[in-house]
């Protein structure tokens, strides 16, 4: 018999696909393993995201309720001041009435430097009752009710007591022994008077004082 090579029998068939089997296995496991722990990964990011965006809202499905709006506080407005001269005090001496028994002449004058301070108190504190550019004899008078009550006032501040007469004169008195009468708005024109201006005027004296 000559000589030739020496042949290894293959393995049985069988033997080869079990083998093979178990290696195709082995690897689908290790695919099934990785998959399941990128599912894991994912699951939780997404339940943290859900967590973030539920604390994002108020952690509620109800709309936010808008804040409150402070209501304002009024500012105080200050109380105004009323224009100098516009309120005459009352009179600290008793009202005096002597009826018929009150004798009125023209005496000397005694209040006059008190009524001339009085005047000028009114002309330099309260111009706005006034025109100085149009002088008869004084500055012409704009608002006459409210001149006359300014004298008074001044008046009454330095200590006197006084009176607006409806003749349009007004009295003047320190005790209830006599008053003194004053013109202090002139007329111009005759008839209904179409203009007053500043006058310094004394009519005479009444004793006891007739108010």
């Amino acid at each position: 018999m000559g000589r030739g090579r020496t042949v290894t029998p293959a393995p049985p068939l069988p033997c080869l696909a079990r083998a093979r089997a178990r290696t195709v296995a082995k690897r689908n496991l290790s695919f099934l393993e990785g998959l399941m722990s990128n599912i894991r990964v994912v699951g939780a990011l997404c339940l943290a995201l859900s967590a973030s965006l539920l604390c994002a809202c108020g952690g509620s499905s109800s709309p936010a309720q808008p804040a409150p709006v402070p209501t304002a506080t009024p500012t105080p407005q200050p109380t105004p001041v009323p224009l100098a001269l516009s309120v005459i005090p009352p009179c600290p001496l008793p009202a005096s009435d002597p009826g018929p028994s009150a004798s009125c002449t023209k005496p000397p004058r005694r209040l006059g430097n008190a009524v001339n301070a009085a005047i000028d108190r009114a002309i330099t504190e309260r111009p706005d009752l006034l025109d100085v550019n149009d002088v008869n004899g004084g500055p012409r008078i704009l608002k006459l009710d409210a001149f006359y009550t300014a004298v008074v006032a001044a008046l009454g501040e330095a200590g006197l007591c006084g009176r607006i007469d409806a003749e349009g004169e007004i009295g003047v008195k320190n005790d209830n022994s006599f008053n003194e009468q004053w013109i202090i708005a002139s007329r111009a024109g005759w008839g209904v008077p179409t203009s007053n201006y500043v006058e310094r005027k004394y009519v005479g004296a009444c004793s006891p004082s007739t108010f």
